[in-house]
This record gives structure tokens, C-alpha cells and sequence, in this order.
């Protein structure tokens, strides 16, 4: 079926990709409303990627998890924009259809990308109805051999391009009330019975290869494109989202490589007062910095490719699955804004990479969960850990925690402190960033004993101390205060010459 090895396959990806970019620069640079042309979609689809997420009973390279990471992060490696589009397509649309669809959904769906190179995606918000996902309006009614569904969806990434979604609604109930339980659908976008209207394309900031816009849904589906929960459609969407947010690692490891490399050329070729730039102890900081960032998301790739697989139940995994969503987009936005200060001005041109990262990589610490609430929640889960077991100092806890065991012995002296009392909200998102760089960090040091570079794995370590210490700071010295209302009386700065 495949007749390069996956090894031949990704090469070959990765330098067809590579020098597209280089011959059609304008592919990044220039806000496409719509998105990527069909024109050089066709070309990076010329070796069927998205086959990686495809089982091999379909045609498929069989959806091994550190196939689809590794392509991912070469993918990420040459554009951002390019890894999230085919992050999309495999962990939002292909993986769920492979492990929740029916064997008809199956057969017809996955025989069209791999015939025809088809794209799907995932429609999950709405207007009013953001990190608040649970409450949404979009509804559905079961007739004989199909499902109604109406409603209205944006922020989908590939709206307008992708040729199949998932779609998520509630079952609607007597009395304009919904059920409680969520379910996805396919919905096929050739099927005239299918066909969502885009009612406007968003003028976005960057990722300007993938297209995002308001979707107005008024649909019916065969009840094959139903998918079909192992317990609960609750259950399903966690699994789900789970699994993306550490399958974003193979993004994130890409990006942060990239900024890496760019950052170690661009300073060991620059020389300032008639030395290198890398050879400044503020730059080294951040070079070593970018090293610790890129060390720290391959040991979240590992635990993916390990942990991660569509065999695996994700559904009670919200702990780990926030944290490493939450690190690795805070190391991807810390790591393009190094590059920036490193380069300086021209960086400052949106045709440069190091603009384009800051740019392109910022939606990542909000979409998937805002950053902030999946700190929040991290520290709620742990609290509760903690509780149950009659723990109050954080520093016997994380030596106890399976997550964090490893990590333990070089935080013992800045984590030694009692966590008792009623917490303010900031101090539970400084408090998550704490329990998150300590389980991310955990997951390094494992791979470590595999035998990974132990000068790299070293240098994650010191840059986490200096990073934690920093955070127990605030943590420990948070002051209560609130906005100034009237902040416009007496506030005239020339009142006061």
C-alpha cells in the first residue's frame, strides 16, 4: 500500500515541504482569508501524509503514535501552520472517527483520504459558548435513519476547507431543554444534506495558511456518522481532548527546535563589539533556555508515543494532559520571543520567522483551554489529591505523587513550605505552573534514564530551579488588591507639574 518506508516517506516529506516554502514564500506571509489554495495544498499532499492517523487495514501507515508525532514535529519543524493543519486532521478528526466510528463511517471516510486527499477537522465551539464547551446550544433530533442538527459553530480550524467534520451537539428534549450527554457526528460537506454555510471568514492575526470563520449548521446525517461512545459521549470528548493536547507536543517540539536552531545561527554568525553574540552571558541564558524548552517537549513526546496511543483511554488523564498543554505553549511563545530578542529589528518584519513565531504561536496558549484555567484546574486536582491523603507540605507531596517522584529531590528545599487554606485564584495558576513544570519535567527525567543527552537533560533541570524558584516567589508574596474604580479622577499626570 505504502511503497516508501516511513522512514524514505518522511524525508521525502520534509524536503518537498521545505523547499516549497523556500520557492513560495508568500504561502505564510500573505493573509489568505480562505486559507492555503488547493494549488499548494495538492503539492504537500503529493505523498498522502495524513495516512500516518490511518489504520493500516484502510490503506493506512497504521496510526502509531510515535510515527504520527515525529511527523508532526517535522511537519512544525518548516511551518507552524502547516504541523497545526495536519494536527487537526489526525488528532481532531481522523483518530476519533478511527477509534469511536462505526465500520461504514470507517470504510467510506478514510477511503476518501486516502483516494482523494481529503481534510476534516472538529467543530466543538460556538459563539457563546467558549471554554464554557459544555453548555452548548447546537442541537440534534433523531428521526428513522438520520440525525437533524442545528446550530452554530466558529474558531474550527480549516473552516470553509475541510471536506468532512466532526460535529458535536446536544439531543434536544421536550420543552427547549438539552440532555446532558454530548455527541459527535460526521458530517460529509459533498453531500447536499451536509453542506455547512460559512456565514463569515475571520480576519486573523496569523496561522494564515489555516482559515477560521462563523459556521451556520442546519444539517442531517445518516445515523451511521454517529459516533459511538465506549461509555459516554462525556467520556469520549475527554479522551479526545486529552489526547490532542499531548499529541501537541510533536508541534511544539518542532517549533521550539526551530527557534532553537535559527537562534544558535543567528547568534554564533552575529558579532557585536568585535565578538559573537552567543558569546554573551545574556544570550547564552537564553540559548540555554531554548535547549532546556526543546529537552523538556521531547520527554513530553516520549510520554505521548508511550502514553498517548488510541488504544488508550485518555478520559481520566486531564491532569497530565493540562499540564503538558499548558507548559509546552508557554516554552513555544517564551522560545519565539527569545528569537525575537536575539535577531533584533528585522525580526520585526512579518516576513521574518522570528515576527511570524510570536505571531503563529500565541493562539496556542488559548485554544484547547486557556493556559490560565488549565493551570487552575491542575492545582484544583492536586489540592485534592493532597486532601485526600492528609498532605499540606508540597514537598513530601511530590515526592509521594507517581507524576512527580522523579523530580522531588531537586526541589525539596524551595517547595518545603504548607499548602493550607482557602487559596486566591492567582495563586492556584502560579501553584498549577509550579505542579506543571514539575510533572513536565518528571516526564524528562525518565527519558533520561533511556539514555537521552544527560548534558541537556541536566541543563532542563537548572533552568526549571531558576524558573520554579521564581514562580514559589509569587506564589508565596501574592498582595490583595482590586481595580481602581473612578482610576480617571485626579489621574491627570500634567495636573501634577
Amino acid at each position: 500500500m505504502n511503497p516508501l518506508s516511513y522512514s524514505d516517506f518522511l524525508h521525502q516529506y520534509q524536503k518537498d515541504l521545505h523547499q516549497l516554502l523556500i520557492e513560495c514564500p508568500d504561502i505564510e506571509n500573505v493573509n489568505h482569508i480562505q486559507g492555503i489554495s488547493a494549488y499548494y495544498l495538492n503539492k504537500i499532499h503529493t505523498l498522502n501524509p495524513l495516512s500516518v492517523f490511518i489504520p493500516e487495514i484502510y490503506g493506512g501507515r497504521g496510526d502509531k503514535a510515535h510515527e504520527c508525532l515525529k511527523f508532526l514535529e517535522i511537519s512544525s519543524y518548516e511551518s507552524i501552520a502547516i504541523g497545526l493543519m495536519m494536527g487537526i486532521n489526525g488528532s481532531l478528526f481522523l483518530e476519533p472517527v478511527s477509534k469511536y466510528g462505526t465500520s461504514e463511517a470507517k470504510q467510506h471516510v478514510f477511503k476518501q483520504f486516502i483516494k482523494h486527499n481529503r481534510m476534516g477537522g472538529l467543530m466543538i465551539t460556538e459563539p457563546e459558548f467558549g471554554t464554557d464547551a459544555l453548555s452548548m446550544q447546537t442541537k440534534y433530533q433523531q428521526k428513522e435513519d438520520f440525525f437533524h442538527i442545528q446550530g452554530t459553530k466558529h474558531w474550527g480550524g480549516l473552516t470553509g476547507m475541510a471536506d468532512f467534520w466532526l460535529v458535536t451537539a446536544r439531543q434536544e428534549k421536550a420543552n427547549d431543554k438539552y440532555g446532558r450527554d454530548i455527541d459527535f457526528f460526521i458530517c460529509e460537506m459533498g453531500d447536499p444534506n451536509q453542506q455547512i454555510e460559512v456565514s463569515e471568514f475571520f480576519q486573523k492575526l496569523g496561522l494564515f495558511l489555516i482559515p477560521y470563520g462563523t459556521n451556520k449548521i442546519d444539517i442531517k446525517v445518516p445515523s451511521i456518522n454517529r459516533l459511538v461512545p465506549i461509555k459516554s459521549g462525556l467520556k469520549m470528548l475527554m479522551d479526545l481532548l486529552h489526547r490532542s493536547r499531548m499529541r501537541l507536543s510533536g508541534i511544539g517540539i518542532g517549533f521550539i527546535k526551530r527557534m532553537l536552531d535559527e537562534a544558535i545561527q543567528h547568534t554564533q554568525q552575529r558579532k557585536i563589539g568585535g565578538q559573537h553574540l552567543s558569546d554573551y552571558d545574556q544570550v547564552q541564558f537564553r540559548l540555554n533556555q531554548l535547549q532546556a524548552w526543546f529537552t523538556v517537549s521531547s520527554g513530553m513526546c516520549r510520554y505521548s508515543a508511550l502514553n498517548a496511543g488510541t488504544d488508550q483511554d485518555l478520559s481520566g488523564l486531564g491532569l497530565t494532559a493540562n499540564a503538558m498543554k499548558a507548559v509546552l505553549t508557554d516554552m513555544m511563545q517564551d522560545s519565539a520571543q527569545s528569537l525575537m530578542q536575539l535577531v533584533g529589528a528585522k525580526g520585526f518584519r512579518r516576513d521574518h520567522i522570528a515576527g511570524r513565531a510570536i505571531v503563529d504561536c500565541r493562539p496556542f496558549q488559548i485554544f484547547e483551554g486557556s493556559n490560565d484555567v488549565m493551570y487552575f484546574q491542575v492545582t484544583d486536582m492536586i489540592l485534592n489529591k493532597m486532601k485526600k491523603i492528609k498532605i499540606n507540605n508540597l514537598a513530601k507531596f511530590i515526592k509521594s505523587f507517581d507524576l512527580t517522584q522523579l523530580a522531588a529531590g531537586y526541589f525539596e528545599k524551595i517547595l518545603d513550605f504548607q499548602v493550607v487554606g482557602e487559596l486566591q485564584q492567582r495563586q492556584k495558576v502560579i501553584l498549577g505552573k509550579v505542579i506543571s513544570r514539575l510533572i513536565t519535567l518528571n516526564q524528562t527525567l525518565e527519558m533520561g534514564n533511556k539514555g537521552f543527552n544527560g548534558k541537556l537533560i541536566q541543563n532542563a533541570i537548572l533552568i526549571n530551579q531558576h524558573l520554579i524558584a521564581d514562580l514559589v516567589a509569587s506564589f508565596n508574596n501574592i498582595k490583595t488588591n482590586k481595580i481602581v474604580d473612578d482610576y480617571l479622577d485626579n489621574s491627570d499626570w500634567l495636573q501634577s507639574m
